[in-house]
């Protein structure tokens, strides 16, 4: 049977074992959380410069948006303002062409009635 001051021992390299294997676990757990934490804080900037892009990137959509819009309310106005025009134009070449119809069919028709 020990005897009491081998028991002392083995308990003081009992106690002295489980302090020594408590720190290291406990320096694994904090070397792990640093890890974590670092990664986090790194995710973190990685989000909020996305985060930054996301908003410059929606505002020059924005923008383009509304110079589509303008561009688009332009050329409508345009395309109406053309097609008056064309319209216009069309009109007048029907009166000119049929001003010259008439005068031919009335030259002609002057010269076919003279007696």
């Amino acid at each position: 049977m020990p005897t009491i001051e081998e028991l002392e021992h083995r308990v003081a390299r009992l106690e002295t074992l489980f302090e020594e294997v408590t720190k290291e676990r406990l320096d694994f757990i904090a070397q792990g959380q640093a890890e974590i934490l670092a990664k986090t804080e790194k995710n973190t900037a990685e989000i909020g410069a996305v985060k930054e892009r996301l908003n410059s990137l929606a505002q020059r959509l924005d923008q383009l948006y509304e110079k589509t819009e303008r561009d688009k309310t332009e050329i409508l106005t345009k395309t109406e303002r053309d097609k008056r025009e064309i319209i216009y134009w069309m009109a007048g070449l029907l009166v000119g062409f049929a001003t010259l119809l008439i005068t031919a069919i009335w030259a002609l028709l002057s010269f076919a009635i003279k007696p």
